[in-house]
């Protein structure tokens, strides 16, 4: 028979869940508290459990690049990077959720803080925690998330919370400069399986973004703004790929 909580068990609970939930927010906005080294450069500002490599600089130079060819790049976000030593703290830092991607970011929360997983900056690569399709470039990933904060910027929150995914992460695929899959797979997969994403959605996503901006000259104002029949437009860009 299950015991049923005592009074002052329930009134337990009742305090503990939303304390450890409030610790938990405010490690998200405040994680310089569990990273010992900080360093800055350009509009960037990186914090790391372990002195970072001189190359690092190279990768953010490479990665404020790319942002600033976004076409919505904005001094104001001034973005504060997280490199984890370890897979775990990455995934301590994602709540358990997501935990086998290369970074993220935090639309819900009014901070510019960036988590990157477990890098190597001299060799400009950041890995995730599967055993295939493990690495990525940390200047593209950074660039990535960057661009998630600045369509926020741009645009706003309540605005930024209803955009469709594949415009989000589409464009943030474009400002990096491309996806995990190389064009080739990233096609192959897309022709064998156009019913099922899983695997190569980013690639699509950046796909059909991509067309939208270099083939059809949309701006990014419109690409975020105008309505968009998504199901035409996938198949205008399968059928030339």
């Amino acid at each position: 028979m299950r015991k049923a909580f005592s009074g002052a068990q329930r009134v337990a609970l009742r305090y503990v869940v939303p304390s450890v939930t409030l610790a938990y927010i405010l490690l998200l906005c405040f994680p310089q508290v569990v990273f010992a080294y900080e360093t800055s450069h350009g509009n960037f500002r990186v914090y790391s459990q372990r002195p970072l490599d001189d190359g690092l600089v190279a990768v953010l130079d490479m990665a404020e690049a790319k942002l600033s060819a976004s076409g919505i790049d904005d001094p104001r976000v001034a973005t504060r990077i997280f490199i984890s030593d370890s897979h775990g703290l990455y995934a301590l830092l994602g709540l358990y959720v997501g935990r086998n991607s290369f970074a993220k970011s935090y639309p819900l929360i009014p901070i510019d803080n960036v988590f990157i997983n477990r890098s190597d900056v001299a060799r400009d690569v950041v890995f995730r925690d599967v055993p295939k399709d493990r690495e990525r470039s940390l200047s593209g990933v950074i660039a990535h998330e960057v661009a998630h904060l600045l369509v926020r910027e741009r645009y706003g929150y309540l605005k930024n919370l209803t955009l469709p995914a594949w415009k989000l992460e589409g464009f943030g695929e474009y400002v990096a400069g491309g996806t995990l899959l190389d064009y080739e797979r990233g096609v192959r997969m897309w022709k064998a399986r156009p019913a099922d994403a899983t695997g190569y959605r980013y690639f699509k996503d950046y796909m059909l973004v991509k067309y939208l901006i270099d083939v059809r000259k949309m701006s990014v104002d419109d690409l975020f703004t105008r309505d968009v029949d998504v199901e035409s437009l996938e198949r205008e860009v399968l059928a030339g790929l």
